[in-house]
């Protein structure tokens, strides 16, 4: 008889957010309400735009000085832990992606896919990703080219791992690939999303730092804000 699987009900959100030239910070927070989350932290380089927020449900978090994208997500990672230890999964967001409604109630009752350790689990697909047939997870253990860390969900486990092994790391950004690899290279799983359940409507590749490869930028098969999985 396979052994159950942890069921989720608690989550600890972090959302990252640097100054862009055009704000989406309050698209991402407004969607992530839709799609079932209420409550999120958020962790802000210095100079960020940020909105007026309920501190009942939304916690800012402003680095004092310029963190960079890997920096910024491993400290948010790490905070996250620290501040709700008890969380059954860890979602990091970035400032740049929006979600399908119902979210959460999806992912709480299916994950966490496979039946080995897991180390992240994307809701977003880029269209690279993308695959024809039945909703499922698939795997995408591609080690240093992995790409697309908008939304990852992280099992307990896992993050403590990542904080543990990588949080003194002296990085600049790659988070997609410095991920992937270490999940490569301890056994953990990497599993995304198909349709995509999310989307980037950022202006540049937040995984690559550029604006380059199209496939890499969009999901091609996101199912909408206003549908549920």
């Amino acid at each position: 008889m396979a052994k159950p699987k942890p069921r989720i009900s608690s989550w600890a959100v972090g959302i990252t957010t640097a100054p862009r030239p055009a704000e989406t910070l309050t698209r991402t927070m407004e969607s992530l309400v839709d799609a079932g989350w209420d409550r999120a932290t958020i962790y802000a380089e210095p100079a960020s735009p940020l909105p007026l927020v309920d501190p009942e449900h939304w916690q800012t978090v402003q680095w004092p000085r310029p963190l960079g994208c890997w920096k910024n997500w491993i400290a948010g990672l790490a905070h996250l832990r620290t501040s709700n230890p008890l969380a059954d999964a860890y979602m990091m967001v970035q400032d740049d992606v929006v979600f399908c409604r119902g979210l959460r109630a999806y992912l709480e009752a299916t994950l966490w896919p496979g039946n080995g350790p897991v180390g992240v689990c994307s809701p977003y697909s880029p269209e690279a990703y993308a695959r024809d047939g039945r909703r499922r997870w698939h795997r995408q253990d591609r080690g240093w080219y992995l790409v697309g860390a908008l939304c990852w969900v992280i099992p307990p486990a896992a993050a403590g791992q990542f904080v543990g092994a990588l949080g003194g790391k002296d990085f600049e950004h790659r988070i997609d690939a410095r991920i992937g690899r270490w999940c490569g290279n301890h056994g953990r799983a990497v599993w995304y999303h198909t349709p995509s359940l999310a989307q980037h409507i950022g202006c540049r590749v937040s995984a690559l730092g550029d604006g380059l490869v199209t496939d890499l930028r969009r999901a091609c098969d996101f199912i909408g804000r206003n549908n549920t999985p």
